[in-house]
C-alpha cells in the first residue's frame, strides 16, 4: 500500500506541475495577443494571406512545421483575426520552450531546468519571435531542437520513440532554409550514436520507417528546389552577395546584437536594447568560460559548429535569422549558472544556510530578469511610438 500511495502522490504532482507550466505558458502567449499591438504589421498581413493547406504547402514547402500549424488553425477558422493569425506560432514557441526545458534538464539537472526555463520563457526576445505572425519562429525552435536532439541522442537512444523523434526533427529541420548545413553536422558529431541506432532498430521496417520519417521532408524539397531561387534560399545562400567587407561587417554584428545591443527591428525588438540582460550576459560569459576550458568536448564543439556556420549565413544577408543563436545563447547562459550554483555549493557543503543563501539569491535575480523583459516586451515595446505606427493594419 506505500508503494502504491508513493507512486499515485507521484504521479499527482507530476500532473500538477503539468497543469501549471499550461497555465504560465498560455498565460505568457496568449495574453493580449490579438490586441496588445492594437493592429498587425505589414509583415503579419502577408503571413495571414499567404496560402496555405496543400496547395500552399506542395508550392511552397519551406517552413514546413509552422505552414502546417496555419493551415490547421486558418482551416478551422477562415475568418481569422489578429489573434488566430499569431495563434500558430504560440503554439509553436510553446513547444520550442517545452523543447528548451527538456534539453536543460537533460544537461544540467532539474533546478537549473527549472530556473533557466523561466528565464528563457519570459525573454523578451522569446516572447517577441512566439507572439508575432512571422516565419522567424522557426529558427528559435530549429536552434533548440537541434540541441535537443543532439543531447536525446547522446542520453535516450535506447528508447524507439526518442529515435524516430529526432530522425522527425531532422526531417522537419531540412525545410527550414539554411538548416540543412547544421543538419549535416549534427549527423557527423551524431555518428556514433546514428550507427548504433541503425543497429539497435535493425529490422527491415524498423529501417525503412526510419528512412521516411528522415528523408520523407525531401519528397516536398526536391521538386521545389528546381523553381526559380529556391535552391539558394533553401540552402539559406542569399541571390545576391554584399561586398566582402560589408559582408564581415554583418558577421561581426551577428556578435555585437548577441552580446551588447539588440538589432534594430523596430516591429521585432525595442530600440537597441541587448537581448539578453545584465544577469543573462554574465551567465552566458562564464559559460563561455566553461566550454572554452573544455573545447575539445562534444558539445562545445556543437555550440562552436552553430555559432560559427550561423553568424556567417546570418552575416550573408539571406533568410536565416538572429534567431537562430539565441537559444544557444541561453544554454551558454544555462551552463554558466550551473557552474556557479556548482562551485557555491562545494565551497558550502555542509552549511544549509550558505546554501539556501547562494540559492535563494540566484532566485532573486531569476526573478528580475523575468520582470524586466515582461515590462521591456509588454509595457516598453507595445507602447513605444513607433511600434503604433507600425502595426496599423486590421482583419
Amino acid at each position: 500500500m506505500k508503494q502504491v500511495t508513493r507512486s499515485v502522490s507521484i504521479r499527482l504532482q507530476v500532473v500538477g506541475f503539468m497543469v501549471v507550466v499550461a497555465i504560465v505558458l498560455g498565460l505568457l502567449l496568449l495574453f493580449k495577443l490579438g490586441s496588445l499591438t492594437h493592429g498587425l504589421s505589414a509583415i503579419e498581413i502577408k503571413t495571414a494571406t499567404t496560402p496555405v493547406g496543400w496547395h500552399g504547402i506542395y508550392n511552397s514547402p519551406l517552413y514546413l512545421p509552422i505552414k502546417i500549424l496555419r493551415s490547421i488553425v486558418f482551416y478551422l477558422f477562415p475568418r481569422h483575426g489578429q489573434m488566430l493569425t499569431r495563434l500558430p506560432n504560440a503554439l509553436l514557441g510553446a513547444v520550442t520552450i517545452l523543447s528548451f526545458g527538456w534539453l536543460c534538464w537533460l544537461w544540467h539537472g532539474r533546478r537549473s531546468a527549472l530556473l533557466v526555463s523561466v528565464l528563457f520563457a519570459c525573454n523578451a526576445w522569446v516572447l517577441h519571435v512566439s507572439r508575432f505572425a512571422s516565419n522567424d519562429v522557426m529558427y528559435l525552435w530549429a536552434g533548440t531542437s537541434l540541441l535537443l536532439v543532439y543531447a536525446l541522442l547522446h542520453r535516450l537512444l535506447s528508447r524507439w520513440y526518442v529515435w524516430y523523434g529526432a530522425l522527425l526533427v531532422l526531417g522537419l529541420l531540412m525545410s527550414v532554409p539554411g538548416m540543412i548545413w547544421f543538419v549535416l553536422a549534427l549527423i557527423w558529431l551524431c555518428r556514433v550514436q546514428l550507427k548504433e541506432g541503425w543497429r539497435l532498430y535493425s529490422a527491415f521496417w524498423q529501417r525503412l520507417v526510419g528512412l521516411f520519417v528522415l528523408l520523407g521532408c525531401l519528397l516536398l524539397l526536391v521538386p521545389n528546389a528546381f523553381r526559380p531561387g529556391q535552391l539558394l534560399m533553401w540552402l539559406g545562400i542569399p541571390s545576391h552577395f554584399e561586398s566582402i567587407l560589408l559582408t564581415l561587417k554583418q558577421i561581426v554584428a551577428v556578435g555585437v546584437h548577441l552580446l551588447i545591443r539588440g538589432p534594430e527591428y523596430p516591429w521585432l525588438w525595442l530600440g537597441k536594447a541587448p537581448i539578453l540582460d545584465a544577469f543573462m550576459l554574465v551567465m552566458a560569459l562564464l559559460g563561455i568560460y566553461f566550454y572554452a576550458r573544455h573545447w575539445k568536448s562534444p558539445r562545445s564543439q556543437l555550440l562552436i559548429i552553430l555559432f560559427v556556420i550561423g553568424a556567417i549565413l546570418i552575416g550573408l544577408g539571406g533568410p536565416v535569422s538572429l534567431s537562430l543563436l539565441v537559444p544557444a545563447m541561453f544554454a551558454l547562459a544555462a551552463m554558466g549558472l550551473t557552474y556557479m550554483l556548482h562551485k557555491w555549493l562545494r565551497m558550502f557543503p555542509s552549511n544549509p544556510i550558505a546554501r539556501r543563501i547562494g540559492v535563494g539569491l540566484i532566485g532573486i535575480a531569476v526573478l528580475a530578469s523575468c520582470i524586466y523583459n515582461l515590462r521591456a516586451y509588454f509595457v516598453a515595446w507595445a507602447y513605444a511610438p513607433i511600434t503604433q505606427i507600425i502595426f496599423h493594419y486590421h482583419r
